[in-house]
């Protein structure tokens, strides 16, 4: 079977440890992979000012996180170097049409799911797909105003439909 996860990117700090939004998200990758090993995995992530100021992109972080928790070489398919959700889905676009995968799934944290999944439907809408949340280990403080953020762009998009 052709299985594929892609895991989107989030925040690491300017020595490349990774956020704890990127590792709880790459934590339930992790776990789904060791679940379902036909799975191959991509990571997201580039560069950018809010998400990750190295010299080395953010999925470089991400791939060295599921090696070092044993997942093999192997199973981690090139990294996409996109700078925000839109930018995932635009720049995976051409490989998920090339890869035509039986089974794409795509995890993001529990709180940007919704989001994702509209932006989703825009810029790629491969039907073969099931998006699964990674829940997240933030306090409820530290949710509250990515939670609120989230509710202001998912708005903001559905407004752009009508």
């Amino acid at each position: 079977m052709n299985n594929i996860i892609i895991v989107l990117g989030a925040p690491n700090d300017a020595r490349g440890n990774l956020s704890q939004i990127a590792q709880d998200r790459l934590n339930c990758a992790y776990n789904l992979y060791q679940a379902n090993p036909s799975f191959r995995i991509v990571c997201t992530g580039g560069f950018g000012a809010h998400f990750n100021p190295t010299e080395k992109p953010h999925y470089f972080y991400a791939q060295k996180f599921l090696i070092d928790k044993g997942i093999p070489d192997h199973v981690i398919a090139t990294g996409v170097p996109s700078t925000n959700t839109i930018t995932d889905f635009q720049l995976s676009k051409k490989l998920i049409e090339e890869e035509n995968p039986d089974i794409l799934i795509i995890i993001t944290s529990d709180f940007h799911i919704e989001r994702a999944q509209i932006l989703y439907k825009r810029y790629i809408a491969y039907p073969k797909v099931v998006f699964i949340p990674a829940i997240s280990s933030l306090s409820k403080v530290e949710l509250a105003p990515l939670i609120e953020h989230e509710s202001g762009a998912v708005k903001r998009l559905l407004e752009e439909e009508v």
